[in-house]
């Protein structure tokens, strides 16, 4: 009988080629994301102006000076909202277009490829072309508010306070809804004709399928999209820092311009990384429990 520590050795002797063949993946791994790391986590406990060596230790004085901060409590939750509408409004829309597709129109080829563009464009393009459309002056859309007898509504809407964040994620999520869309549209085409036309035979209504079938089969698929619209929503930039900068007077911050504003701005990099590392653990944090809450489902199940 083959004992289980040679066994044990056997197996790690098979697994050597394979171990090799990932080794320069992981050399890269380790190198690109590790060691910057280590080397962020040095600089949050020094106060570090982009010039030198690391000589002034404060410890956690740079933690303690981002959670005192009013500004970053105001980008923490300005980001949040984009997420919140993001998740809700891009997702949901997202699947009206991709079942409409799946329902059949006639072009539909056409649609798939011309609603699915915005997703192409850059971001920055994207900010731009959305700034000029929200000019107070030339802006397309107060010129239209303004044919059509609502020029009480147009306003300068990266400019005012108000208007300027909820403007910001409008143009987010024109941006987002393409490639939700997509992802659920393929999805849609890969469930089985068997569980409709079984529905179909019992008498099922076009909504009871709806409902009872093709939403229940897509929660994989949107718990997906979720994580992965909290993923990119929590590193959105530069759209935000093309169309306003954070501005009018921090009313449209998020958290990556925050960031960008305390090391370039101020060359506070030591306040700036302490921010971007407790960002990152709340995105650490939300994954862990997304996966955790949805074992837990399909452990109901």
């Amino acid at each position: 009988m083959t004992k289980p520590k040679q066994g044990f050795w056997s197996d790690m002797r098979e697994s050597i080629p394979a171990y090799l063949l990932i080794l320069p993946t992981l050399a890269v791994f380790c190198v690109f994301l590790y060691v910057p790391f280590v080397k962020a986590l040095r600089i949050s406990a020094y106060d570090y102006r982009g010039i030198g060596d690391l000589t002034d230790y404060v410890g956690f004085d740079n933690y303690l000076t981002v959670l005192k901060d009013e500004k970053f409590y105001s980008a923490f939750w300005n980001t949040f909202k984009l997420i919140g509408a993001d998740s809700i409004l891009s997702i949901g829309i997202g699947f009206l277009l991709a079942f409409v597709m799946y329902r059949g129109i006639r072009l539909k080829r056409f649609f798939n490829t011309a609603l699915f563009i915005p997703y192409l464009i850059s971001m920055v393009v994207i900010g731009s072309i959305w700034r000029i459309i929200y000019d107070p002056t030339i802006g397309p859309l107060n010129q239209f508010l303004e044919l059509i007898g609502l020029e009480q509504w147009a306003q300068p809407w990266l400019s005012n306070e108000h208007t300027a964040l909820p403007a910001i994620i409008a143009t987010w999520i024109w941006h987002t809804i393409p490639f939700n869309m997509l992802i659920i549209y393929a999805n849609l085409m890969t469930m089985p004709g068997d569980f409709l036309e079984a529905a179909e035979i019992d008498g099922a209504s076009p909504f009871q399928k709806l409902r009872y079938i093709i939403v229940p089969y897509l929660m994989p698929t949107f718990a997906t999209l979720f994580l992965l619209t909290v993923t990119t929503d929590l590193r959105a930039f530069d759209m935000v820092w093309v169309m306003t900068q954070g501005g009018p007077g921090g009313a449209s911050e998020v958290i990556t311009s925050y960031v960008y504003r305390k090391a370039f701005s101020t060359q506070d990099f030591g306040v700036a990384t302490a921010a971007s590392i407790i960002m990152m653990l709340v995105m650490v944090t939300i994954m862990i429990t997304s996966q955790l809450l949805g074992r837990k489902r399909g452990d109901q199940r």
